[in-house]
């Protein structure tokens, strides 16, 4: 009787063991970002405004674009086809993960390119953690067109979200750069803070 106690008390210990393990409901890659709604407002993809540089956006977008397989159309469906060709598009380029506000936990750093249907073509980076296990979006930040500020890399290191931009100093026209301009980016106080000196370096060119 005693035997089957101690075997009773074990048991619970046990369980109780593999109850605290960690588990990965929560993981934020289980998210299908080409496959998702994003914030998006009209006067984001407004050519005459085509940015020059790099900013957050605030307010956030209150609108809704929704991407398939990685890809928005901006057109109708009663649209001529070879008009629909030409029609403005949103493409999910490259989503990078890490843990941006120090709780052990990864957030998720979409890249979204966006192209008016012409040669011009600038960027939009969407910061999403997880909370009760849905998205939130903590920030929107939308880049320079091409060689001109526009976003050409991102990592999350130690904390911080660093973004290389391409150098406009350097462009070679208007299509791309020889150069990035690297900046450190921290989540404090419910927004994202550019902290210590910005980096300049060489650019492989890339056309897009």
């Amino acid at each position: 009787m005693k035997y089957l106690a101690r075997l009773a008390i074990l048991s619970l210990c046990c369980a109780g063991v593999l109850v605290a393990v960690p588990t990965t409901s929560t993981d934020i890659r289980r998210i299908d970002f080409k496959n998702f709604q994003f914030p998006w407002d009209e006067d984001m993809g407004v050519v005459f405004s085509v940015p020059k540089l790099w900013r957050w956006i605030d307010p956030l977008p209150d609108g809704r674009i929704r991407v398939v397989r990685g890809i928005h159309h901006f057109y109708e469906r009663t649209q001529d086809p070879e008009d629909s060709r030409r029609a403005p598009l949103i493409s999910v380029d490259a989503v990078t993960y890490g843990d941006l506000d120090g709780d052990g936990i990864e957030e998720a750093a979409v890249h979204l390119n966006y192209s008016p249907g012409g040669t011009q073509n600038w960027d939009f980076l969407y910061i999403y953690k997880l909370n009760g296990g849905r998205p939130l979006l903590l920030g929107v930040l939308e880049s320079g067109s091409r060689a001109y500020g526009g976003l050409v890399r991102t990592s999350i290191t130690e904390g911080f979200l660093v973004l290389d931009f391409a150098d406009a100093e350097r462009r070679v026209g208007d299509c791309c750069s020889e150069g990035y301009i690297r900046v450190r980016f921290r989540w404090r106080d419910g927004g994202f803070h550019e902290e210590g000196p910005q980096e300049r370096g060489d650019l492989e060119l890339k056309v897009k």
